[in-house]
């Protein structure tokens, strides 16, 4: 081996690492992500339960009491927002795999890029299948 084929092969190794490091971060992005999700989902369930017109709500690191309805909207945004993250580092995610798979020359994953479909192509589905 030639001393340009080990530096290739070094090359190669530290991309894959890389990407393999950031594949990891994702995953505990998306694990803290959900965890966040989960929880604003839990604060909104117990809110529509509760009958008082003000409740306690964290802020960053602040404890404030606000009204209700002004608390479930920043909830509700804030869930809003923590959907977004999570459906962009999901994209990223399967970006970053197949770059890696493609560095050790495996094939891609096959069905990372599926849709579901849109309601108008499930309607024109659901149109011409037979019935049973």
């Amino acid at each position: 081996m030639s001393q340009t084929d080990i530096d290739k092969s070094i090359e190669v190794i530290i991309k894959t690492e890389e990407l393999a490091d950031k594949i990891l971060a994702n995953k505990h992005e998306l694990t803290v992500m959900d965890k966040r999700r989960q929880e604003a989902r839990e604060a909104l369930r117990l809110m529509e339960k509760s009958e008082q017109q003000k409740v306690w709500i964290t802020i960053g690191s602040l404890l404030v009491k606000m009204p209700k309805e002004k608390a479930v909207e920043l909830l509700k945004k804030d869930q809003q927002q923590v959907e977004q993250q999570i459906s962009m580092i999901y994209s990223d995610q399967k970006i970053l795999v197949n770059k890696h798979r493609d560095l050790e020359f495996k094939a891609p994953f096959s069905g990372t890029h599926l849709k579901p479909l849109e309601q108008k192509e499930f309607d024109a589905l659901k149109a011409n299948l037979p019935l049973l």
